[in-house]
């Protein structure tokens, strides 16, 4: 099997970790006006931390197996990323709405709710 299968869990894992990250930053901004504001920042807080910590983690493995991965174009409806495996480079492309529906997921997670993994989808 070569690496880039070897190593496409947490290819896919790092992606949607680094623009949940983002999401959890950008909506943090938003939450002043509800009256449980405090609360809220206080849980925006621990789950950017968590998924700060975990988005190390991914990416550390990822280093170790010699994968890098690159944000690409964004052209609106779909994301490029760049993906360096030991001097071999591969391009995924992913649509804005499919990334939109794992962030979802993702967040469901961090909620304690039901949530589907991309196993689950197979």
């Amino acid at each position: 099997m070569n690496a880039l299968m070897e190593l496409s869990n947490g290819i896919h894992r790092f992606i949607i970790l680094e623009v949940l990250l983002k999401t959890l930053e950008r909506d943090q901004q938003h939450i002043n006006d509800l009256k449980m504001a405090d609360v809220f920042n206080e849980w925006y807080t621990l789950k950017n931390n968590e998924t700060f910590e975990e988005l190390k983690s991914v990416k550390s493995k990822l280093y170790k197996a010699g994968c890098k991965i690159e944000k690409g174009k964004n052209d609106g409806a779909f994301t490029e990323y760049i993906i360096v495996i030991r001097g071999k480079t591969d391009r995924r492309t992913y649509s804005n709405i499919a990334l939109r529906n794992w962030v979802r997921e993702e967040t469901k997670r961090l909620l304690n709710m039901s949530y589907q993994t991309p196993g689950d989808r197979k």
